[in-house]
């Protein structure tokens, strides 16, 4: 049998089958999969609970609440798993799905309020609708906007 890699291991198996995007700050999915020992420090000393284990321990982000991009994480891991110089900290980014209320003419806006950056915009469009559009310039991939939506339509994805 071949030599498993990141690419050829599926992201549901390496992240723990959650669906999220196995994003972490400071790190990236290739250096999880190479570094990580599986040892649960990073999920510990995360202050606000959210860094969570998948299959094999390794770390993902549960967006239940905002990633503070404190270091708890990256100051816990024994492995050189994290690199805490690396800018942004996360290389990620909010997407907003079609379960959004606001194309179905329904005002919710929360996603938009949650944002610590404004990186979330509604843009109003013809007929009573309106968009929910996200600067990816601003998005810092911090989460804030994934908790608050009542239908689950943000997520955050790897910034490609």
């Amino acid at each position: 049998m071949g030599e498993k890699t990141a690419e050829a291991l599926p992201r549901r198996a390496l992240f723990g089958g959650n669906g999220t995007a196995g994003v972490m700050p400071w790190t990236d999915p290739q250096r999880i999969f190479e570094r990580c020992t599986g040892c649960g420090a990073c999920t510990r000393a995360c202050p606000e609970g959210i860094v969570t284990s998948g299959r094999g321990g390794h770390p993902y982000i549960e967006f239940t609440s905002a990633c503070t991009f404190c270091g708890a994480c990256a100051e816990a891991c024994p492995e050189d798993v994290f690199d805490t110089a690396r800018t942004p900290p996360m290389a990620a980014v909010a997407r907003i799905g079609e379960s959004c209320f606001e194309p179905l003419g329904i005002s919710c806006r929360a996603c938009e309020d949650a944002c610590p950056e404004m990186a979330l915009r509604t843009r109003p469009q013809l007929g009573g609708t309106a968009r929910v559009e996200v600067s990816d310039a601003a998005c810092t991939g911090c989460g804030a906007c994934v908790s608050v939506c009542p239908v689950n339509a943000v997520e955050i994805v790897p910034n490609a």
